[in-house]
């Protein structure tokens, strides 16, 4: 198979990573259409915050989720934090919730890593395009 075959088939189906979590390996995959509106609606207000800190706008290593905004995330969205992340990553929200803190972000960063390319095409410009759609988001006309 030549190069640009291979880099084509990346394109079609991106290859998952295997990351340690609690002891054991587990293999990120990219998510499947299957997951999407589970993951949509759980995650929210976490891909929100995420594009807010330019995670998933971002160029480079912006798109590099460090500690501290992941202690955050799971400060200010701990339910969808977790439900989303089992629901990338295939592990249960339970043991995602009973992991110590590096499991957390090891398993969160590679679960970005691996989706990165669903989240900046897909995810990114959907929710964009229904802020545009909903009444009273943005400006809005003066009353006097």
């Amino acid at each position: 198979m030549t190069s640009t075959a291979a880099a084509d088939i990346d394109v079609l189906a991106p290859a998952g990573t295997s990351v340690e979590f609690a002891g054991r390996q587990v293999e990120i995959l990219p998510i499947t259409a299957g997951r999407i509106p589970s993951l949509i609606r759980t995650a929210r207000p976490v891909i929100q915050a995420l594009i807010e800190n330019n995670v998933l706008t971002g160029e480079g290593d912006e798109l590099d989720i460090d500690v501290m905004q992941i202690v955050n995330l799971m400060g200010d969205h701990g339910e969808e934090f977790f439900a989303a992340l089992s629901i990338a990553s295939g592990v249960g929200v339970a043991d995602v919730e009973a992991a110590n803190l590096d499991d957390v972000v090891r398993l969160t960063q590679t679960c970005l890593r691996v989706n990165r390319d669903f989240f900046t095409k897909n995810v990114v410009p959907l929710l964009a395009g229904m802020a545009r759609q909903l009444p009273g988001v943005g400006a809005t006309q003066s009353s006097s």
